[in-house]
């Protein structure tokens, strides 16, 4: 077999990246291209399963992991211009990219080989355990009962999920705490904070992880009567967000009691917020048929509650560790043309 590689990591992920390298002769390539910190030459090195030294062409200090008696991986900085140039060196020394991802993988079925894929696709490590679980369980998973398909097809919102973020928008009328709740939310001052109401013009949306979900918090242009074309425009993209949005957080003022206007979340709203409780003794609470969360988002009270009632709201029901769930398009159609008559 020539010697190939294929970089196993996705780029822009990680702190670090790793490329394989593997054939007859991958140890010698590597010594040509790679110097041990020990002084000594890499092909002389047959008994370290892990070398530390420096990538020749770039002076970056890597390893270089042994897994088997022709494989090899490469351990580097995440970079682009780091990957890059181990990749270029690796070309120049006839070294074959891979474009065979599933080969590298040590997947027996092509659910399996999916999954393994997806995997690199999620960000959090909740995720990353649904995702290795699911890897074990379609191995050679059983179809002939319906009730499990249907069950299986019950989680597929679940699954899609485990790879990209569920989306959150906060809505509300201009200068509730829409802004200040997503920075509470997320940790830090992502949004502008501004007691002029109409200050968010466009979506604000931050990644982050809730209960080890992960979630893009899209803080939306407060929905009123605009004065102009641009919050015109603003409050036109709040509206387009949260008809597609996974939850809607309707955010209120503790201190209005006539702020809540179901039309403002177009009677989405899975949560309602009554945000700046600490302006007033007795937070104004609409009576809606959702959970509804007293907070602060300036002094942080009640952030905690709004986070597991979000987190409940996203993901009400969690698979067990032995119901297979759809992870991609492919597995979905599957369940379904196998639960069709």
């Amino acid at each position: 077999m020539a010697i190939e590689f294929r970089e196993l990591t996705p780029q822009g992920r990680g702190a670090v990246s790793v490329i394989g390298v593997r054939g007859e002769g991958s140890r010698a390539c590597i010594d040509g291209l790679f110097a041990p910190n020990s002084g000594r030459g890499f092909r002389d090195l047959q008994r370290r399963s892990i070398v530390y030294g420096t990538w020749n062409s770039t002076g970056e200090d890597l390893i270089v992991v042994k897994n088997g008696s022709a494989a090899f991986e490469v351990q580097c900085h995440g970079g682009l211009a780091a990957v890059d140039a181990i990749k270029a060196d690796l070309v120049g020394a006839g070294v074959v990219e891979s474009a065979n991802r599933s080969a590298w993988t040590l997947a027996e079925t092509e659910q399996q080989s999916q999954i393994a894929q997806a995997i690199e696709s999620c960000s959090t490590e909740r995720t990353a355990k649904h995702l290795l679980r699911q890897y074990q369980l379609w191995h050679d998973p059983d179809w002939s009962d319906e009730l499990a398909i249907a069950k299986a097809l019950s989680f597929a919102k679940f699954g899609e999920k485990l790879t990209s973020p569920w989306q959150v928008v906060l809505c509300g009328r201009p200068n509730v705490g829409k802004s200040s709740l997503i920075n509470a939310l997320s940790g830090f001052e992502r949004a502008i904070v501004h007691a002029t109401a109409g200050t968010t013009r466009d979506l604000v949306s931050q990644q982050t992880a809730i209960d080890g979900w992960p979630v893009e918090l899209i803080d939306s242009a407060g929905i009123r009567e605009a004065e102009n074309q641009i919050e015109k425009a603003g409050v036109a993209k709040a509206n387009e967000v949260i008809e597609s949005a996974d939850l809607v957080v309707h955010v209120v003022d503790a201190t209005d009691e006539s702020d809540f206007d179901p039309s403002v979340s177009q009677h989405r709203a899975g949560v309602v917020v009554v945000n700046k409780a600490d302006l007033c003794d007795r937070p104004l609470i609409p009576k809606v048929a959702c959970p509804t969360v007293v907070i602060s988002a300036k002094t942080g009270e009640g952030i905690d509650t709004l986070l597991s009632v979000i987190s409940k709201a996203l993901v009400p029901t969690i698979p067990s560790g032995s119901q297979i769930v759809p992870i991609t398009i492919e597995q979905l159609e599957l369940l379904k043309n196998v639960g069709s008559p």
